[in-house]
């Protein structure tokens, strides 16, 4: 019996080490693999530049560098399946959510009105109170938007380039519509999204922390600089209330609605696709987590996964027929973003690296507004992000995670990235690494009172006609 048992233990002890190896192994192999190619990926876009040793070189080896250690701990995490949080907290009873989405939207209002008014006072006095924010926001993409709404695409002439823009919003704005003025009923609509955002995200929130941090953490999103897009007429609000309604619906293992609240965020915006990523990883934690229980009820779960990502991408599928449809390519888009826009695929580490490179450029040419408005911001968002995935990066949840570094390497990886804020806004995964930083009432005060002050500041360069797009 003394040696059955002295066995048993002896076989508990080396299983216990065999593993440690083999978690230790995966972690080496995982680091050796992403620092080849990101090494190799460097080397070869370091070659390609004129100068080698340029301001932007340090830039792009520091951002390759944060997004390299993050994807380390992805893998690794998603390779031994770790890093899920378990089943979510429990809901709240209906009172209590009642309370806590009055607060958030009552929030949001008091937000939104102020910054309106600064904007009234500071940026456009004496233009009258709507024709103000007429002047603010009827620039830009904003146009091409209610062009949309007004008179759907174009095959010839400067209209159309709308198709490069996805349909969603603009039809969402009609509903807001009233007379002819799709401009009011676009910024009705951008309003009630924005505000709707608020609750979405305190529910996402909620299965993670408790009821005082979703708030705070719906709060703190609702203050990225980049969400001052929120209340423009243009799709961020839309597109943020649906990819936080996906993921809602998804952590409660709701798949078909998260799949159709994905296909529309992906007629929303292009990167709405990416959603898919987030949905996939949890979707493939709950295959193992069921085989581990019962295997032949993992297996019949594996036709309905396929089926709500192939709806998921529903909507992408949809605005590639809109665009064989008017122009006879399903990928016109593309060339228009190329050929007006400057946009095509790239590099986000190169994206560092010229965003350095203007900076310093803006300064020598005394373009200080340019420097302000465009250069400072664009790469304090970028790293800022990097950073707050880089020092987060074992206590996010992995599915997050991984779509973060796929969203950010995707959105800022354009070959000229105006709007890196705006982009990143969208990034609700940053939230949770903000609520750690303000982890008192005190630090959570001056933290969203930074954050507003930043927001508000963007809001008005964007007023003041200064490079915010």
């Amino acid at each position: 019996m003394r040696f059955f048992a002295g066995v048993c233990g002896a076989l508990f002890i080396w299983s216990g080490r065999w593993y440690t190896i083999f978690m230790r192994k995966t972690y080496r192999a995982i680091q050796i693999a992403v620092a080849i190619g990101s090494g190799a990926a460097f080397c070869l876009w370091a070659a390609k530049q004129e100068k080698a040793l340029s301001l932007g070189t340090p830039f792009a080896f520091l951002s390759l560098a944060l997004f390299s250690g993050a994807l380390i701990s992805a893998l690794f995490r998603l390779a031994t399946l770790a890093g899920t949080d378990g089943d979510p907290l429990s809901s709240d009873t209906r009172a209590q959510r009642l309370k806590a989405w009055a607060a958030l939207m009552s929030f949001g209002m008091a937000v939104s009105l102020v910054q309106y008014m600064l904007v009234f006072l500071l940026a456009r006095p004496g233009t009258g109170f709507l024709a103000a924010f007429d002047h603010l926001y009827y620039r830009s993409d904003v146009a091409h938007y209610m062009g949309i709404a007004r008179d759907w695409y174009a095959k010839e002439g400067d209209a159309r380039l709308r198709l490069v823009f996805l349909p969603l919003y603009p039809l969402s704005a009609r509903l807001f519509t009233w007379g002819e003025n799709y401009y009011r009923g676009a910024f009705l609509a951008a309003q009630v999204f924005s505000l709707l955002c608020l609750p979405a995200g305190y529910e996402l929130f909620r299965q993670d922390v408790d009821r005082r941090a979703a708030m705070a953490c719906a709060r703190l999103l609702f203050l990225l600089p980049g969400c001052a897009f929120l209340r423009v007429p243009m799709s961020e609000s839309l597109f943020l209330l649906l990819t936080l309604l996906a993921v809602c619906f998804c952590r409660k293992k709701l798949y078909l609605p998260a799949a159709l609240f994905a296909a529309l965020s992906a007629l929303t915006r292009s990167l709405g696709i990416l959603i898919l990523v987030l949905l996939g990883v949890e979707m493939l934690y709950d295959f193992a987590l069921t085989w581990r229980q019962d295997h032949r009820r993992a297996l019949s779960k594996l036709p309905g996964f396929a089926a709500c990502l192939l709806l998921g991408c529903g909507g992408t599928l949809a605005y590639l027929a809109i665009n064989r449809s008017v122009s006879g390519s399903a990928f016109t888009f593309l060339t228009y973003q190329r050929e007006n826009w400057n946009q095509r695929m790239g590099l986000f580490f190169n994206t560092a690296a010229y965003q350095a490179q203007y900076a310093q450029y803006y300064l020598e040419q005394g373009k200080i507004s340019s420097f302000l408005s465009l250069s400072v911001p664009n790469i304090l968002c970028c790293f800022g992000t990097l950073g707050l995935l880089y020092a987060h990066r074992n206590r996010m949840r992995v599915s997050y995670l991984i779509w973060a570094l796929v969203y950010f390497a995707a959105a800022v990886g354009a070959t000229w990235l105006l709007s890196g804020p705006r982009y990143l806004g969208m990034l609700f995964v940053l939230a949770y690494p903000l609520k750690r930083l303000g982890n008192t009432a005190a630090k959570e005060g001056i933290l969203e009172g930074i954050l507003f002050l930043l927001q508000t500041g963007y809001l008005l360069m964007l007023a003041l006609d200064m490079s915010v797009y």
